[in-house]
């Protein structure tokens, strides 16, 4: 979000700077750009086709094609990790500078199911969505489903 910013104050400001400096922030820009799109294609490589879909009764794990890979009833769930604090990846500047790095954001929930553990990553792409999530962690409590938060 910081890259669109960033060109159009570019562009405002291009007469008022010094040439060797106008060349210097658009080196930096367009190696901003590069290191966005190798980042956007690890995260899709590493993601694949599928999307996780979670509800108050079960987690799905969907392919793009909106076939189901797989369904995790949570009746059958023993345990429910989740974390205190979801966030958007690169949200702030702050979060640039770690991801940069090397110090990615994670958010995941842990399924714990006939004694073994299963860990869903997932990346969280608006406010929204973690406002619905958090609601959703509640109803499951209200639910009796057993429920732990761990610190970030």
């Amino acid at each position: 979000m910081l890259l669109p910013s960033f060109a159009i104050g570019l562009i405002v400001n291009f007469m008022h700077l010094p040439m060797w400096l106008t060349i210097l922030v658009v080196g930096i820009y367009i190696a901003l750009l590069i290191a966005t799109v190798i980042n956007q294609k690890k995260i899709r490589s590493a993601i694949g086709n599928k999307l996780i879909e979670i509800d108050t009764d079960e987690i799905r794990i969907i392919s793009k094609t909106r076939q189901d890979i797989e369904i995790i009833s949570l009746d059958d769930v023993e345990k429910i990790i989740v974390k205190d604090e979801y966030a958007i990846p690169q949200d702030s500047i702050k979060d640039i500078s770690l991801e940069l790095a090397g110090n990615t954001r994670q958010n995941y929930i842990i399924v714990t199911r006939d004694a073994k553990k299963k860990q869903l990553d997932f990346e969280i792409d608006t406010h929204y969505m973690i406002s619905q999530l958090t609601k959703l962690i509640d109803c499951w409590r209200e639910k009796g489903y057993n429920v732990e938060s761990i610190s970030s």
